[in-house]
């Protein structure tokens, strides 16, 4: 069965939503108050409303709990936000995802009941920041705290070995949980296939223990 997703919402950072869920294949209903930015994500949303989300008919009427998730990405009217979160936990929607605009507005969306929320600005930032500082580091994302995945290159000291050769996670304290060559993902017994150059991995742990390994293989 398809997922289905709730955008509320249909500015720039919820486009970038709307497609991404329309790549997975899943069912995305899209509203927002004005019909202008609907014309814009037509072709990606299954189906989208015009209606104020403030209002209890339209809220009502979206029948919220229905939805794998909810998103919350109306731009920069935090009071918007607040009041729609709000009605959405009231509503017992699954799961709340809101955009915030700060980390005060942030902790009253969370208060109130958003699962999730996200800065996008900082978030951008720090993306940018970390491509500066660590170029051969391909994506970051973060799990916790103290705990991160990172994307990066094999370095090329590893090359013509396997994971099970190198005792890798014992011996850097990391997990590799994916390898990638050529863009496909290696899926048949990974930790017996012998590193290639520009093969891609995906390590899992803790930061600290990342840093060590970057600063080992001077990445």
């Amino acid at each position: 069965m398809r997922k289905q997703f709730l955008v509320l919402g249909a500015g720039r950072f919820a486009k970038g939503i709307i497609q991404e869920l329309y790549a997975q294949k899943c069912d995305v209903i899209v509203c927002d108050k004005d019909e202008g930015p609907l014309e814009d994500i037509e072709e990606y949303a299954t189906h989208s409303i015009v209606g104020d989300l403030r209002e209890n008919g339209v809220m009502d009427d979206l029948n919220v709990e229905q939805f794998d998730a909810v998103f919350v990405a109306i731009g920069t009217d935090s009071y918007s936000a607040i009041l729609i979160t709000n009605r959405l936990r009231e509503r017992n929607a699954k799961e709340i995802i809101v955009k915030a605009t700060s980390k005060e507005i942030g902790e009253i969306l969370s208060n109130l009941g958003a699962n999730r929320v996200i800065y996008p600005e900082e978030e951008a930032g720090m993306k940018v920041a970390r491509q500066i500082t660590m170029p051969n580091v391909i994506e970051y994302i973060e799990i916790t705290k103290n705990v991160s995945a990172v994307e990066l290159k094999v370095p090329e000291e590893l090359v013509g070995k396997t994971l099970l050769e190198l005792d890798f996670s014992r011996k850097y304290d990391l997990n590799v949980s994916l390898i990638l060559r050529e863009d496909s993902p290696i899926l048949s017994r990974y930790a017996e296939v012998a590193f290639q150059s520009d093969d891609v991995i995906l390590i899992v742990g803790e930061n600290k223990k990342i840093q060590q390994f970057r600063k080992k293989f001077d990445l």
